[in-house]
């Protein structure tokens, strides 16, 4: 197609025309004149742009950019020349561009959003095309980069006269040449059935392999062949236990897994694993409800494999009507998918949890001990012999446990003197306290009351026995003098409480029992307890051992002792004494007490009513024993007659 042959405006072309230009185009030589102006209409179309340059690179010359061509709407008039807009994108892109094959970013052009994309052309030199996208097709850009890519090698291919033909710099194109732009956008053609599609399909693998995550290579793949096969979907699912989970949808980021579709998907490519070859509906009879679900009449789906080896993965392409690719698309896209799942199945595994990685590793590196059917079972059938066979000989020290609380016999209870109210509370549980220190005082007001009674009665009975001794009244003044000694041993009881107001601590020491803040002003009878004084010294574990463990512990046993405030410290202690008078403790059952001596110094902050856990040596034992030995007994319990 020269540029004289160039199609007017009469609207965009259809799919088989521009098939035709741009295989047209691989059969000439990039140096013809008019080549990169029909090459940039091409991808005008192909791409749904505005407008498109093609430019070439020259590092350290002015201008850099030289334009080699161009296309653009019919408003244009010089669409092979770069603007300014357009010669910024190239200096920002062409990095990226010769990096990765593409670049894209959003420009302001016109006061508009569009894209702008630089593609490299696999061809000498550092030539990109330049694509301005519009907008709107910002939902379509992955398969607009994916069409411009798969025709990026046109220019690369040269026919053997203009191989053997000297390098010649291309002239620029005068506008009058260019062919005219088409403002109407087509959908892009899909691989004709009769020719080969691998060189698009190994183009399409190339741009799968520079991702770097699972997903978003599977969402470029599916994308891709949905772009080349014109599949209305294309859908990926990864082989696991004889079982194919849906990966990727064609134009769908996310999908939700648990949805019918997906389950009819699912079920659609399992039938392909049991077949070699592509199955189609309605002849398969999972592909049928998935046909009347999507209301597409062509659906096919195959296994994809390494040679000989087990499927790992699924392809499912649902089309319209007649649009379904042949056996011979379908043998390429097979071959293609053989070289791309190394890859694939690379990533997969490296994005996998690594307790999942570990766990494959240590099966493939016991399949080569034990052989690759049943590995795990193998390897626990091993493991519980070697264990069985170890512990009927092996023998290990046997501990029995219990809890512990820290206690002491340096302790004095306060109590109340009489029956009252607090009237002042001074310490609370955890103060240090000295000798004759004020802890609470009890209400004095009706001891005092009482006080002044006793005493007034008291005056009163010995005037009156001293009247009767004067007046010789000697029966009256025995009777006055009892009445007086009884209103003096009431005084004496009433000021002997009166002393007993103030409570104060019997010696130095910690307050362990008592808080301020519930005996403030709390009525009190005669003996009820306010307060517990405690010594820091002659410190001691009691501990709780259950009724079974008894038999098991020798004289003068040793052990260990952690506090819950300390599990770090282990406090070695020495068995003195078990109370022996069981104690029983709920659902439990029977406990003993034990007094245990510390066999190091008690610490500053150690209080008398810590608790931690007790270990006590029972000495060696059997591995066997120390395992069974439970149930053997409760058997024995059950089964005795």
């Amino acid at each position: 197609m020269g540029a004289a042959d160039a199609p007017q405006a009469l609207g965009a072309p259809d799919a088989l025309s521009l098939v035709r230009a741009l295989q047209a185009l691989r059969r000439r030589s990039s140096v013809d004149p008019g080549f990169w102006s029909e090459y940039a209409a091409g991808l005008l179309h192909l791409c749904r742009a505005r407008r498109v340059w093609v430019a070439e690179q020259h590092p350290g010359l002015d201008p850099e950019w030289r334009s080699l061509g161009g296309a653009g709407d019919a408003t244009d008039p010089s669409p092979h020349l770069l603007d300014s807009a357009a010669y910024a994108s190239l200096q920002a892109l062409a990095a990226r561009a010769a990096d990765k094959g593409f670049a894209l970013m959003p420009v302001t052009v016109e006061g508009a959003g569009q894209f702008h994309l630089a593609v490299r052309q696999a061809c000498e030199g550092a030539v990109f095309a330049l694509i301005e996208i519009p907008q709107r097709e910002r939902a379509s850009l992955n398969e607009l980069i994916l069409r411009a890519q798969l025709v990026a090698d046109v220019p690369a291919v040269q026919p053997p006269e203009a191989a053997a033909a000297p390098a010649v710099a291309p002239p620029e194109t005068p506008a009058a040449a260019a062919p005219t732009a088409y403002p109407v956008s087509v959908v892009a053609p899909s691989l004709p059935a009769a020719s080969s599609a691998m060189p698009a399909l190994l183009a399409l693998a190339a741009q799968v392999q520079r991702e770097s995550r699972s997903g978003a290579a599977a969402l470029v793949l599916v994308n891709g062949l949905a772009a080349l096969c014109g599949a209305a979907h294309v859908a990926l699912g990864w082989v696991a236990h004889d079982r194919v989970h849906l990966a990727a949808i064609s134009h769908l980021d996310r999908f939700e897994a648990d949805t019918d579709l997906v389950a009819r998907v699912e079920a659609a490519l399992d039938e392909s694993l049991a077949h070699d070859g592509p199955v189609r509906s309605p002849e398969a009879p999972a592909l049928a409800p998935l046909a009347e679900a999507l209301r597409l009449p062509d659906v096919c789906a195959m296994a994809a494999r390494r040679g000989e080896e087990p499927a790992e993965a699924a392809v499912l392409f649902a089309c319209a009507e007649g649009r379904a690719p042949g056996d011979a698309v379908l043998q390429d896209v097979q071959a293609m998918l053989s070289l791309l799942l190394p890859r694939l199945a690379e990533m997969r595994l490296r994005e996998r949890w690594w307790g999942l990685r570990l766990r494959d590793g240590a099966s493939a590196w016991l399949a080569g001990w034990l052989g690759p059917r049943h590995v795990w079972p193998k390897v626990a059938a091993v493991a519980v012999g070697l264990f069985a066979l170890y512990a009927a000989f092996a023998s290990w020290d046997y501990r029995v446990h219990g809890t512990g609380q820290l206690a002491t016999d340096s302790t004095r209870v306060m109590a109340a003197g009489y029956d009252g109210r607090v009237d002042t509370a001074e310490a609370s549980a955890g103060d240090r306290v000295q000798a004759g220190q004020l802890l609470a005082t009890l209400d004095t007001r009706e001891l005092r009351q009482q006080e002044n009674d006793a005493a007034a009665e008291a005056g009163r009975f010995g005037a009156e026995a001293d009247k009767a001794r004067a007046a010789g009244a000697w029966a009256e003044m025995e009777v006055a003098t009892a009445r007086q000694r009884q209103a003096q041993a009431r005084l004496a009881r009433v000021r002997e409480a009166l002393s007993q107001a103030e409570v104060r601590a019997p010696f130095d020491g910690v307050v362990v029992e008592g808080e301020r803040k519930d005996l403030l002003g709390a009525p009190v009878k005669k003996g009820d307890k306010l307060f517990r004084v405690a010594r820091v010294e002659g410190l001691y574990v009691v501990a709780t051992v259950p009724e079974s463990d008894m038999p098991l512990l020798p004289a003068q046993a040793k052990g260990e002792f952690v506090l819950v405030s300390d599990p770090d410290r282990r406090i070695p202690l020495k068995v003195t004494s078990v109370i022996p008078v069981a104690q029983t403790r709920g659902q439990e059952g029977n406990h003993f007490l034990l007094r245990a001596e510390m066999q190091q110094p008690a610490a500053d902050w150690w209080r008398p009513g810590m608790s931690g856990a007790v270990r006590i040596d029972a000495g060696e034992r059997n591995v066997a024993w120390i395992l069974t030995h439970r149930l053997v007994d409760k058997l024995r319990l059950w089964l005795w007659w």
